[in-house]
């Protein structure tokens, strides 16, 4: 691409180093950035989530300092509303569980419990968009809302928002 006078606002693909670590190193990563990739963005992702993401284990409940949206996206253009897969959102310290198969848009409020997220089925491969309101993901991990022995079925992120990686 032509460097022009406003390139620096166009990502088209991760440099080098942001896709050896982090959030980059993830196949189905279509689009990221945070503040260390673009200087004065918000944390944003946009993963393509096929039928591999069955397979991997779920996000376990967290909390964020700052409001997150999240949206999960149909790709068939004449139905675009269908998700066309299923997928599970836990909201609350209850961790009352939703059942996603439209595109959806999810409102997180700052400190709010939410998770375990989990994708159940894919039909059709879908877009994932995590928006976080802020310079880079803060996340800390709620694993005693888990049972122990469901523990080693999900991931768990701690993220100060000072991370490198």
């Amino acid at each position: 691409m032509v460097k022009m006078k406003y390139s620096k606002y166009f990502l088209h693909e991760l440099p080098e180093e942001q896709r050896k670590k982090g959030f980059g190193r993830m196949p189905s990563m279509v689009a990221y950035t945070d503040n260390d990739i673009i200087a004065g963005s918000k944390y944003f992702s946009v993963m393509l989530m096929g039928e591999e993401a069955t397979k991997g284990i779920g996000h376990g409940p967290h909390i964020h300092q700052d409001p997150e949206l999240l949206v999960a996206l149909g790709t068939d253009p004449n139905n675009p509303k269908d998700l066309g897969a299923d997928m599970e959102m836990c909201m609350g310290p209850e961790m009352e569980s939703h059942i996603i198969t439209e595109s959806t848009m999810i409102w997180i409020p700052a400190k709010f419990i939410h998770a375990p997220f989990r994708i159940l089925k894919v039909r059709r491969p879908f877009l994932f968009i995590q928006c976080q309101y802020a310079p880079k993901l803060t996340e800390t991990a709620l694993k005693k809302l888990v049972a122990e022995e469901l523990r080693d079925k999900m991931v768990f992120i701690n993220a100060d928002g000072k991370q490198k990686d």
